[in-house]
């Protein structure tokens, strides 16, 4: 059970309320602030000042009044005008964190909402009764509204919930829950529908999955080394210390890490020859491997020092108060802000993009240099398992790799200065912050696939190595080739290889092939990890 108190909650939490299903519930701190919040709300709204959505109209019209008997009416009727969300519904994870994310803001008690609404949006989170909530609609800027309402007409009875994969009647599938819809009173629509809870759901399930891609990358770059036989030079620690990068020096320790599993590479990287090793110099032969391989750790390690950033900002997101206005019962104000706009949610949603796109590009290098004969030390042309020509091995594949890629470069445009007015310009500036996190979610879909790709690949190279008997296989790297082994046989004739690549793609998203081939939580060894050098004073590590 997580406790939500809206201080506390991390994207690790909400992955195990959104995918491992795990249960939660207000924390008693969250319940106290909230009536102390909830209280403040109505003795002001009895008051004849004006406080926007509570007894004003809303966005163009807040300078319209309404009468104190209309308030919960015009409540409802926010919901009515804001149900306009159409496109393919969010997934059951992703909705299950938008519905953990908004109730934790709530929580935090500055928001004027009765604790007993939160309890019903829990109770039905719990419960498996989720909302059918339309994926496009919101541009980020007063918050989430259309998709928020969608949320919230669950929590009225208005339209359909999913329960138990079916299709029901939002009041019938509370019921079968136990639950009875909730009659909103002042202020509550609006404090459900105004704030950042969806792009934040989905950016903290994005940051869960970014992490377990780039950890899977650096597996991959050893495996990597390892097939076209690559120099374990540049991942020297006097290298990457003298850049200075914390994540590029964590990179180019855990894929030393990996490769060290092997005994040759173990033996030269400890000791470390290549300060003193001559290298000979010869006609046609390279003494530097191709940046695909050389450059790894930079590439990985920029990503690492970028993930840092996002998972800090959306940590953050997660328990911060993004609606308006926002009540503060300890000084008995309230405050008309601009906290829903979605900003921040939005260009780290885009730096995070950008990184798992390249990503995806280095993986799709990685490919070309094990299927082009020219490049690949001796590897049939394709990775024909047969006589090539007859067979044509992996060219499919990448085929299929090329075209994710270019999709995903395509969807790297960032979102977050794609603003456009709206609301008869009164959201005159606004962040599509959920189109970049959707956006995101778009990117890994394609990226999982693009790894799977290579993930097949070396899983062949390893089988065509041994044919060879030039054996690449270390031990982390065997156990990835197992891993591909058990859901796709070795390709010695060629044969379709689409399911191949769905089973593959499905095994290392799954916590099962992380916990046996990849070093915990993308960490390197303790010992590993201690030689990092440290980052300044004052600066987050």
């Amino acid at each position: 059970m997580i406790k939500l108190d809206g201080h506390n909650l991390t994207y690790n939490d909400l992955w195990r309320v959104a995918v491992d299903g795990a249960s939660c519930a207000l924390a008693p701190r969250a319940r106290l602030a909230m009536r102390r919040s909830r209280r403040l709300v109505e003795k002001l709204a009895a008051e004849p000042r004006a406080i926007y959505g509570i007894n004003t109209g809303f966005g163009p019209l807040s300078g319209t009044r309404v009468a104190l008997a209309d308030q919960a009416r015009h409540q409802v009727n926010l919901l009515h005008h804001l149900s306009v969300g159409q496109g393919p519904l969010f997934s059951a994870s992703e909705t299950r964190a938008i519905m953990a994310a908004r109730a934790n803001a709530l929580a935090r008690g500055y928001s004027g909402i009765r604790e007993s609404v939160v309890d019903l949006l829990l109770g039905a989170l719990n419960a498996g009764v989720l909302p059918e909530i339309p994926s496009l609609g919101s541009v980020g800027a007063s918050g989430d509204l259309a998709p928020l309402a969608h949320m919230t007409r669950l929590l009225v009875g208005f339209g359909s919930a999913r329960t138990g994969g079916r299709r029901v009647p939002a009041v019938k599938a509370l019921a079968a829950a136990g639950l009875k819809p909730v009659v909103l009173e002042c202020k509550e629509g609006l404090a459900l529908v105004n704030g950042t809870s969806v792009m934040t759901g989905l950016a903290a399930l994005s940051c869960r999955e970014a992490r377990s891609i780039l950890s899977w990358m650096e597996l991959l770059s050893a495996c990597m080394i390892q097939a076209l036989f690559g120099e374990p030079e540049v991942l020297c620690e006097q290298a990457h210390r003298a850049r200075g990068h914390r994540g590029q020096f964590l990179a180019a320790q855990r894929i030393a890490a990996y490769l060290k599993t092997h005994p040759d590479y173990a033996r030269r990287i400890d000791s470390h020859y290549w300060g003193s090793f001559a290298k000979p110099v010869e006609t046609g032969i390279e003494i530097q491997d191709p940046y695909s391989l050389r450059c790894a750790p930079q590439v990985l390690g920029a990503f690492q020092d970028a993930f840092w950033h996002v998972e800090q900002v959306v940590n953050r997101e997660l328990n911060a108060s993004t609606d308006n206005p926002l009540i503060f019962p300890a000084t008995g104000t309230v405050i008309h802000c601009g906290n829903f706009y979605g900003q921040h949610v939005s260009m780290v949603s885009d730096y995070l993009k950008t990184g798992l796109v390249k990503l995806v590009l280095l993986s799709e290098r990685h490919l070309e240099r094990l299927v082009n004969w020219r490049y690949s030390g001796g590897l049939p042309p394709l990775l024909a398992g047969g006589a090539p020509g007859i067979n044509s091995g992996l060219a499919g594949c990448q085929l299929l790799a090329t075209a994710l890629a270019a999709e995903a470069r395509l969807m790297s445009v960032p979102a977050s200065v794609q603003t456009i007015p709206t609301n008869a310009n009164n959201q005159d500036v606004v962040s599509m912050g959920t189109i970049s996190a959707r956006m995101v979610r778009g990117v890994l879909d394609l990226a999982w696939k693009v790894l799977a790709i290579e993930a097949l690949a070396l899983a062949q190279a390893a089988d065509l190595r041994e044919r060879e008997r030039r054996p690449v296989l270390g031990a982390a790297y065997g156990r990835l080739y197992k891993k591909v082994r058990s859901v796709s046989a070795r390709l010695d004739q060629d044969r379709p290889l689409f399911e191949d690549i769905g089973r593959v793609a499905a095994g290392l998203s799954s916590d099962e092939w992380m916990d046996h081939c990849l070093l915990p939580s993308g960490e390197v060894p303790p010992e590993l990890k201690a030689a990092a050098h440290r980052p300044r004073k004052g600066r987050r590590p």
